[in-house]
């Protein structure tokens, strides 16, 4: 039964300062009632203080984070995403105290539709936030999975800090998808790999494999890899470049160069882990690299095939003063008369081998257009990863290869 219209100023403005995105602060137990009120309200066609509006959702979007600047980046991306994919988003706040509280607020995202100045397409938002000293994931997780709309796609986005099995497992219970994002992120100490970040970097990818069964698990540095990893296949089904697919037993040594202060070395890793794992090569050692100036670090590795004493090998490269993500990529073969390179070129991939080249085309990004960036920017990624919908093998492959390589590096 709905409620009834709105008839004084005070709950007009209420719901007036909901459509137009502000936090209203809520009952933790009557979440979904006061929801509904405003909804209502929203839709009272007698009331003319603002534009009417349309109620839209597709799925559900759970993100992790904690208080302060890692909150403000995920209100950022909702109010991108929200406007591709109207959805309930759930954001979970985690927020130092010494009191324990749980506290809620809601709001809406509304944007006209196209060609309409008539109408507004609106999406909610949930913040939940818990204070205290000893965070445990199952008491956010039962306020917030109730609030998870059944019959939709869902999807969990937790971000660095709290992307461990034991935070995550009890949302899995009512989510069906797990985004992660295994680049270095700018919070971090990006002025030298080390033996621990590799562990952490290791960790989350094991964290993938191991929730693989439960959940679909998205990770957005293999996202930026797409191109890379077409342009590279390019190189071996398309005359103009013609390298013959044979040629991939004869690989001496892959070199990936990536953006400086380490911000693309995961992306660098994956992408080699992919390849490996393509064909069949298996990482024996690895270590860190230290470049004589000092100010940035390299991962050389060795791999065999099985079944052979062959050595290929590995260089992973710090870029100083490039753009975030892989810069270019370089395979030589054992008898020298083939060389694979693929360099990021007038906008787009230029994939050669001697005199033969092509290039491929790229997707448009807005960090292309304004910076000459490769990489797409962190909600292009999200827009992305929302179009997957079920396990993807090659990029599990891959990150388990991450995973071995990881384990036998000295440092």
């Amino acid at each position: 039964m709905s409620l009834p219209a709105v008839k004084n100023p005070q709950d007009a403005g209420r719901t007036m300062s909901f459509l137009s995105g502000n936090l209203a602060q809520v009952d933790v137990a009557k979440i979904e009632r006061e929801l509904s009120r405003l909804w209502d309200s929203a839709g009272n066609k007698e009331e003319s203080s603002w534009t009417p509006v349309v109620r839209a959702c597709a799925l559900n979007v759970v993100l992790l984070c904690d208080e302060g600047k890692n909150e403000r980046m995920f209100e950022n991306l909702l109010a991108e995403i929200t406007l591709r994919h109207p959805c309930r988003a759930i954001l979970a706040v985690i927020a130092a105290a010494q009191v324990e509280a749980v506290e809620a607020w809601v709001t809406a995202h509304c944007h006209f539709l196209p060609g309409r100045l008539d109408k507004q397409m609106c999406c909610e938002q949930i913040t939940v936030k818990w204070s205290g000293q000893s965070f445990k994931s199952e008491g956010l997780a039962s306020v917030v999975t109730p609030l998870v709309i059944p019959e939709l796609p869902s999807w969990l986005f937790a971000g660095s800090n709290h992307l461990t099995r034991a935070v995550v497992e009890p949302f899995l219970a009512y989510l069906d998808h797990l985004l992660i994002d295994s680049r270095f992120s700018d919070e971090e100490d990006n002025a030298e790999l080390c033996g621990e970040r590799l562990k952490m970097l290791a960790s989350k990818w094991q964290i993938a494999l191991d929730l693989a069964d439960r959940a679909v698990v998205v990770d957005l540095a293999w996202l930026t890899l797409s191109a890379w990893r077409k342009a590279i296949a390019l190189a071996f089904d398309h005359t103009d470049v013609s390298i013959k697919p044979s040629r991939l037993q004869a690989v001496k040594a892959i070199t990936i160069n990536y953006g400086g202060d380490n911000n693309g070395f995961s992306q660098a890793l994956l992408l080699a882990s992919w390849l490996t794992s393509r064909i069949g090569l298996e990482p024996s050692k690895a270590m860190l690299a230290q470049k004589k100036s000092g100010s940035s670090s390299s991962l050389q590795a060795q791999f065999v095939q099985p079944g052979s004493s062959e050595v290929i090998e590995l260089n992973l490269v710090a870029v100083e003063n490039s753009c975030t993500g892989i810069n270019s990529f370089e395979m030589s073969f054992r008898d020298g008369s083939d060389k694979l390179n693929v360099d990021f070129a007038g906008g787009a991939l230029k994939v050669s081998n001697a005199d033969n080249y092509e290039y491929m085309e790229l997707p448009w990004s807005s960090a292309r257009d304004k910076e000459g960036a490769m990489e797409p920017v962190f909600n292009e990624l999200v827009d992305f990863a929302f179009e997957h919908y079920s396990k993807d093998l090659v990029f599990l492959a891959a990150a388990q290869s991450a995973v071995k390589l990881l384990a036998s590096c000295q440092c």
